[in-house]
């Protein structure tokens, strides 16, 4: 069976022997395909009937034609396209009721949850074409509807990361000032509108990068994804961006605790990035940094009395960095106050049945007898405690 755009689901080798087996029993060949099917959705994690499941992650997982120009246009994606892709859609629905392999495991949650529904409740070809292009235009085709956040191999390219961080907005306590200017500018970001990049600079343990990824867990559902990058990716800036500028998503990349010795020269590549360069960064692109120091670049007093004859013009170059973010957000280390609010509201999440005295005189050692005040420092208290 060949499909026009869903050719390589159509023709996994999986999906080959299950046809097969609609047309002739084979004990064999059932055996082999039950193997495969058991083996390839444990490592999905997938529940359920596992050959529909199976079926259902390969369609919401492929990049074609369809599902790019559907994650990108939505609902004003090309006539042509809806009517080939009906063609598809026909034959996926048979191979979804073929009499195939029956493999029941216990139900399992999927992003999936409406496109399986739809093959399995028989709707019309219609329909499932409208389910699709509402999933890959919220979700994102491919791997994007897969993984929230991504990581950056120069072979490998993007890799998505399992497990994130599941801090929420609320959770962060002593920085309502710089959540608000966050939220405002990653909002304008998704609905199209002029957004900044952003730098995030402050003490240590203040909630700069957690910030950052409260924001992703908030704004996941409405197409926000993030892209984590080490000084060693800059190279790959322009890989980066080609694979990602063109899709219906938003991206923020994420550039965690940056900082650059007087000797590095990757911050040149950054700052092509962000202003600048011929090729202007996609509007489906911001860059978020965070970092303990505000102009990024170490600069010593040897810099600054060397023997070069224009050293203002060096020094001029290197703080310049900091100054192309439209949006620097300061975080300070908080108070007394501040800090034991933190701790409280910790405590409480995490069901610490400690009297409230005790508690804040507990706290106040642990503070300093440790780095000071900080929502880390509240956090590794907590913790203590448990």
């Amino acid at each position: 069976m060949q499909g026009l755009f869903y050719k390589k689901v159509l023709q996994d080798p999986i999906m080959q022997k299950v046809m097969a087996l609609s047309q002739q029993e084979d004990i064999r060949l059932r055996e082999e395909v039950m193997g495969e099917i058991i083996e390839t959705a444990y490592h999905l994690e997938l529940g359920g009937n596992l050959f529909k499941k199976l079926l259902c992650y390969k369609i919401v997982t492929d990049e074609n034609a369809f599902t790019l120009s559907a994650e990108r246009e939505g609902k004003a994606i090309d006539a042509t396209y809806k009517e080939l892709v009906l063609e598809d859609i026909a034959k996926l629905k048979a191979l979804f009721h073929s009499d195939g392999i029956e493999i029941q495991l216990r139900e399992k949650e999927t992003v999936f949850q409406k496109v399986y529904d739809a093959f399995e409740e028989k709707r019309s070809d219609e329909e499932i074409l409208k389910t699709l292009i509402e999933f890959y235009h919220q979700s994102g085709a491919g791997m994007m509807n897969g993984y929230n956040a991504f990581k950056w191999h120069t072979n490998q390219k993007l890799i998505g990361i399992k497990n994130c961080d599941t801090i929420q907005l609320e959770d962060l306590v002593g920085c309502d000032y710089q959540k608000e200017m966050l939220i405002r500018n990653t909002e304008n970001f998704l609905q199209g509108k002029m957004a900044n990049h952003v730098l995030l600079f402050g003490d240590a343990g203040t909630g700069k990068s957690s910030s950052v990824k409260a924001l992703l867990n908030e704004y996941k559902h409405q197409g926000l994804r993030l892209i984590e990058l080490s000084k060693s990716d800059f190279r790959d800036f322009n890989a980066i961006l080609k694979c990602i500028k063109d899709r219906g998503l938003k991206y923020i990349l994420f550039l965690d605790d940056l900082s650059f010795e007087e000797f590095e020269t990757e911050y040149k590549y950054m700052k092509a990035l962000i202003e600048g360069g011929v090729e202007v960064t996609p509007k489906n692109v911001l860059i978020y940094a965070t970092s303990n120091r505000r102009h990024l670049i170490r600069e010593t007093w040897e810099e600054r009395q060397g023997e070069e004859v224009h050293v203002s013009d060096t020094r001029q170059e290197k703080l310049s960095l900091s100054d192309r973010f439209g949006l620097t957000l300061t975080f300070t280390s908080p108070n007394q106050k501040v800090y034991l609010e933190m701790v409280y509201k910790l405590a409480h999440q995490y069901n610490i049945d400690i009297p409230e005295n005790s508690l804040r005189e507990k706290a106040i050692q642990w503070e300093l007898l440790h780095s000071g005040r900080s929502g880390r420092v509240a956090k590794q208290f907590i913790q203590s405690l448990m």
